[in-house]
Formats: structure tokens, C-alpha cells, sequence
């Protein structure tokens, strides 16, 4: 299959959030299956820096791209000029890093910020990267019809977040571009359904809600904003998934729907779950130059012993490997569950002076005040490190006995996945990824990877917290749950796979609809 990814962040070319992980991981996966795919973003100033450095030499493909600002019909060249943006095409080539990649460039909008999102006028940003796209592909379905080399055009689209909900409406509805795009359908991943634009739809004015009936607005009307992204995108693509089975689930009601819960019910026949996979040679103790000692599923239990000790003094902790040593990693939000784990906390480092803990991660003030001060009054069994750091924590992997993770959602859960390939038991709480991702332990079966509780309750947490802290006591049954832990397969090939069964049932589904729809019988159905 040839298949087109449009997203707003792509590794290695930028680095944001998860997005731009799997952006970079799927469509390697889906080339070494030996699918055709390409990737379509905008190039940010950041990008143009590190070509300065001769990091990404981009290639010029189109000159002054014409893109709309209207979406009503076009009916002359001359009326396009005059109402148009003006963009430019580059790719960066197939390497051992990267799939083909093509370039949105526009000064104004991508050249000229800083950043890449936090703009008043990310809505415009992100609509003129979806209608660059589309008018892209226009140009490319031309040289295939003039079978042209250098043209090429997708079998399959897959669209990212609320940031591509434009490309998918104004393929499926635009007089322009619905033609050209009917018989290609369009698959749409939502990583977190929480972000659904520059305008918080959750706070906004619940009198006129936007229902995703009425047209899109163009480029720079002021009503675009007010116009959720994400709910259209849902509405007119031909699949949707989320990062994880369970999120999929999860989503349907008021609870992790967001306000999306009524529209994403009436269209759950499209809707299903997708895990995210793990770069296994990226993340692997066997080979990592990041870790202290490296090691292997059969020298785990000596080595990781040392990587621990190495952690106890590089935090000022007690250089014990008998200890059992915890830790917490990531944003310091609610979603993490901060509320559960500083009311749990201080219960448990008050009542086992062995236990151990070590904190990694930025955010939200409130709840760094409150660990300064848990750390004040346990000064000898917590360890900070309040603020980023990207090679601290597969240190930490390699090293603590148990990563706590009690999140209040969840979509995907990549941080339990690089947890396991390291041997660090996730201690979670049954949500998103999270639930997909862990079995829960049974020391007589000697199966399972980890620990669970299911109910946002402190006190749930708490009693999984003293199993787990109980099993640990047995050295022998603690050693065969880390193997557990390190032998879990969540590799990028079953995601591709899985995702390449998802491009084929959307293909086939869209033959059968056209077949079915020219069929001279429906013709005479719909006239009467």
C-alpha cells in the first residue's frame, strides 16, 4: 500500500510529545512491512536551524504553492491567485531514519515562530497545513494521471490529531478536493482527546456548541476556532482510533469523553483501539550507553542491583540493594495521579523507613511544593529531580525495583512499556494503555508483569502498593516477575501489523461502498 501520514510533529525532524514518537516509529515499522510511506508536516523554524547545520538538507519540490483561504468553489486561475497563501514544498529522502518526508513552508506561519504550537493562531497554522497538503496531492494526482515519475498519490491517509481534523472534512465535503479523494479513505488517531485545538471547547459558550454540521470556515475567519477540529474529523473519517483497546472504550463515556462522548457513541462502528509499540533497539539494558551497567534477562538480577546502588548515591539515598526502591517519573499533573500518590505517600515512607523513593518530572507548582516538602520530612529515603531530563530515565528504568503509575487516564501508556523492557515492575492504576499493557502478578503461578488497581481510591492504591512491597520481600519470586517484565513483547511490528489490518478492512470497505452506491439498482433506490 502507499500510505500518507499527516501530522503536526514528526521525529526526528521535531520533538514535542509522544506524537512525534510514533510518527517516527509506525511508518518505519509499516516500510519494513513493505508498504510505501510517505509523511507530510510543516517546517518549523527549528527545522530550518538544524538544516543550517547541515543536519537536514532539504530538497525544493514545488514553488509557490497556491493554497486557498476560501473554501467556496475556485472558478478561474486568477481568482486563485488573488485569494491564496503562497507555500513552498521540500522533502528530506529515505534514509535509515526516515521515510520520505514533505515539508509545508510558509514564513509567517512556520518560519517565523519559535515554537511549535502555543500560538493564538494555531487553528490557522494547523488548517493551512491541512489544505497545503490537499492542494499538494492535487498537483501529485495529476502527474499520476500523466504518469508522470514524480508524482505519487496514497492509497491510504492517515491523519493525527485535532491538528489534521481540517484535512479530513475538506476532503470528504470541499467541492474542491471530494472528488479526487473518494475512493481513499482516511484513517484518524486520536492520541489524547483532551486536545482538541487552540480553544478550550470544554469551557467555551455552550449556547451555540459546534455540532460539526455547518461548513468549515476559511483560513482566517474568526469563526474557525470556535469550530472543533477534532469532533469534525471524527465525523467525516472513514476509521478512527485511539493508542490503546481500552482508551477506545474509556472515551465513550462522560467520564474520559471530554464532551465528545454523544458524538463518538453514534460513530462506533468505526471506532477501535490501536496499542503503541516500543523501539526495542533504542530501549534495550543490553545495549544502552546511557545505563551504569548493562545487562540481559539472564544477568538482570546482579547487574540491575548495581545500577541501583549507582541511583541510591547519585540521590543521596542510602546505598542499600536490599532496600526497595520506587520512583515516579513524568509530568507532575493530576492526570498522573498526583492526588493518590501524595496522600499515599507519606503513609507508606512513615511506616517502612526502608522504603525508598526517587521523583522525576516537571509541572504543575502545587504539587512540587507539596513533594519539597515530603521530601523535607523524609530527607533520607526521597530523591528529586524536579525538572526534564531525557537520558535520566532509562537510568532510573534500570535500576528501581517498581515504577508507580496511578494515572487518572491514560490514552497510551509508553512509559510502562520502557518500564518493562528494563525490569522495573509498573505498578498501575487500570486505565488507557495502562490496562492493555499489564497483567497483575500471581506469585503462585509465577505469571504476570506487574501490579494494578482499578478504582481512583487512595485506599486501592495503597493495599496494591503493600502487595507489591510484600512480594518483594521474596527475592526468588520478585527475580522471575522482573524476567516476566523483560520478556513482554510490545515491539512497533505488532502495531504496524495491527494497523496494517486496519488500512486493509478500511480499504475494502470503501470498495464495497462504491460499488454499492453505483450499482444501477441504489441509483433507482435514491430516485425514489
Amino acid at each position: 500500500m502507499k500510505i500518507l501520514f499527516l501530522s503536526a510533529e514528526v521525529a526526528p525532524f521535531v520533538k514535542v510529545g509522544g506524537l512525534s514518537q510514533v510518527m517516527y516509529f509506525l511508518p518505519q515499522a509499516l516500510t519494513k512491512q513493505g508498504h510505501d510511506v510517505r509523511i507530510f508536516m510543516p517546517k518549523y523554524a527549528s527545522i530550518e536551524d538544524k538544516q543550517a547545520e547541515k543536519r537536514w538538507r532539504l530538497k525544493k519540490e514545488i514553488e509557490h504553492l497556491l493554497v486557498p483561504i476560501e473554501n467556496s468553489q475556485i472558478k478561474s486561475e486568477a481568482e486563485l491567485e488573488n485569494n491564496s497563501l503562497k507555500c513552498n514544498i521540500k522533502s528530506y529522502p529515505k534514509t535509515r531514519a526516515t521515510v520520505n518526508t514533505y515539508f509545508l513552508e510558509n514564513k509567517e506561519y512556520y518560519e517565523l515562530r519559535a515554537n511549535t504550537y502555543g500560538y493564538k493562531d494555531d487553528h490557522i497554522r494547523f488548517a493551512l497545513l491541512s489544505k497545503g497538503c490537499l492542494e499538494w496531492l492535487l498537483l501529485m494526482r495529476k502527474l499520476v494521471n500523466k504518469k508522470d515519475k514524480q508524482g505519487w498519490f496514497p492509497d491510504v491517509i492517515h491523519c493525527n490529531d485535532w491538528h489534521t481534523g481540517y484535512f479530513i472534512e475538506l476532503a470528504k465535503k470541499s467541492k474542491r478536493y471530494k472528488n479526487i479523494f473518494a475512493k481513499v479513505p482516511i484513517v484518524f488517531t486520536i492520541h489524547n482527546l483532551l486536545h482538541q485545538g487552540n480553544y478550550d471547547f470544554r469551557y467555551g459558550s455552550n449556547a451555540k456548541p459546534d455540532s460539526g454540521s455547518t461548513p468549515l470556515a476559511s483560513l482566517l475567519s474568526p469563526q474557525l476556532q470556535m469550530q472543533n477540529s477534532l469532533l469534525r474529523g471524527i465525523l467525516y473519517a472513514d476509521a478512527v482510533n485511539t493508542v490503546s483497546p481500552t482508551y477506545a472504550v474509556e472515551i465513550l463515556t462522560s467520564e474520559y469523553g471530554v464532551g465528545l462522548e454523544e458524538a463518538l457513541q453514534k460513530v462506533r462502528g468505526k471506532l477501535t483501539g490501536i496499542l503503541n509499540g516500543l523501539d526495542i533497539k533504542e530501549f534495550n539494558p543490553e545495549t544502552d550507553p546511557i545505563i551504569f551497567r548493562k545487562y540481559s534477562i539472564s544477568n538482570s538480577s546482579s547487574e540491575r542491583r548495581k545500577n541501583k546502588l549507582d541511583l541510591q548515591r547519585s540521590f543521596f539515598l542510602e546505598e542499600n540493594p536490599d532496600n526497595p526502591l520506587l520512583a515516579v517519573l513524568g509530568r507532575l499533573s493530576q492526570q498522573k495521579g498526583w492526588d493518590l500518590l501524595l496522600e499515599v505517600l507519606p503513609r507508606i515512607l512513615a511506616t517502612r523507613e526502608n522504603v525508598q523513593l526517587i521523583i522525576l518530572g516537571s509541572g504543575d507548582d502545587r504539587y512540587r511544593d507539596r513533594i519539597h516538602k515530603l521530601q523535607n520530612l523524609y530527607p533520607n529515603q526521597v530523591g528529586l529531580h524536579l525538572r526534564s531530563d531525557f537520558r535520566l530515565p532509562r537510568k532510573i528504568f534500570s535500576g528501581v525495583d517498581s515504577m508507580l503509575m496511578p494515572s487518572t487516564f491514560e490514552p497510551g501508556g509508553i512509559v510502562a512499556l520502557e518500564a518493562l523492557r528494563y525490569g522495573a515492575v509498573p505498578l498501575v492504576r487500570r486505565t488507557g494503555g495502562l490496562n492493555d499493557i499489564i497483567s497483575d502478578f500471581d506469585p503462585v503461578t509465577k505469571k504476570g508483569n506487574g501490579f494494578s488497581f482499578k478504582k481512583n481510591n487512595p485506599w486501592e492504591f495503597f493495599a496494591s502498593l503493600i502487595k507489591a512491597l510484600t512480594i518483594y520481600k521474596q527475592t526468588n519470586v520478585w527475580e522471575k516477575l522482573v524476567r516476566n517484565c523483560m520478556s513482554s513483547n510490545f515491539s512497533w511490528k505488532h502495531s504496524a501489523l495491527s494497523y496494517e489490518s486496519l488500512y486493509k478492512n478500511v480499504l475494502e470497505g470503501k470498495r464495497r461502498s462504491i460499488s454499492i452506491t453505483s450499482h444501477p439498482a441504489y441509483k433507482q433506490l435514491v430516485e425514489i
